[in-house]
């Protein structure tokens, strides 16, 4: 059985936030011994299991490789679980998760689009516009009835805290860089209970160092927090 206390991990992929930025953090919230590998590409594209990144590698005391695991989502819910990020429960985590793939459906509808929003036909805007509303509705709901103390479930970090982050962060950031003219399509559906939530993980012990390092999303929330 795998010793988080004893393994040491290697993280590969593009330096960039994308589909590692969650493994990123787990990594980091649990304080576990890891680096990042940055592979040339495409020439290191044949030497990952599935030729494509993230790849996480955990190697045991004497430095052996004992395991490696593709997939951002399988990586992100082994490490959730090897930390216990993820609950043990069956019920309570699979809440987490299923919150999980909801953001997961919109990230993937948002790299299909990543052309000219105005001249996408009206029904794949507002298949799109209909996905963040439902999102933002279902994952406000989850807060309130937490308390809105910044967290989905109880008073700690837990996983659903670190990918949600992490789903925003990816996702201003690409909008930032490929679209700024649909920003504000998703930052105006930002409510109270979002932008509490992103101050409450950017200034949590376990990660505000990493995330002053790697930059801070809350400006651009707060900025567009409805009344």
């Amino acid at each position: 059985m795998t010793n988080p206390s004893t393994s040491s991990f290697v993280l590969r992929y593009f330096d960039v936030s994308g589909r590692a930025e969650a493994s990123r953090l787990l990594l980091t919230a649990a304080k576990l011994d890891w680096v990042e590998e940055n592979p040339e590409w495409p020439q290191e594209k044949e030497n990952q299991p599935f030729g494509r990144l993230p790849v996480l590698v955990e190697k045991s005391a004497n430095g052996d490789t004992d395991f490696v695991l593709c997939e951002s989502h399988a990586i992100e819910r082994y490490l959730g679980r090897l930390t216990g990020f993820i609950p043990n429960d069956l019920k309570e985590a699979a809440r987490q998760e299923e919150l999980q793939e909801q953001l997961s459906d919109i990230l993937e509808n948002f790299f299909s689009q990543l052309v000219d929003y105005e001249n996408l036909k009206k029904e794949a805007q507002q298949t799109f516009n209909d996905m963040l509303d439902r999102m933002f509705k279902v994952h406000s709901k989850v807060l309130r009835k937490n308390g809105n103390n910044g967290h989905f479930f109880g008073n700690t970090l837990s996983f659903i805290d670190i990918v949600s982050y992490a789903f925003f962060k990816v996702f201003m950031t690409y909008m930032e860089i490929y679209r700024s003219d649909i920003a504000s399509v998703f930052q105006s559906r930002f409510t109270p209970e979002f932008v509490k939530f992103v101050n409450t993980i950017e200034s949590d012990p376990l990660l505000e160092t990493y995330i002053a390092q790697r930059g801070k999303i809350s400006h651009l929330v707060s900025e567009n927090e409805q009344c």
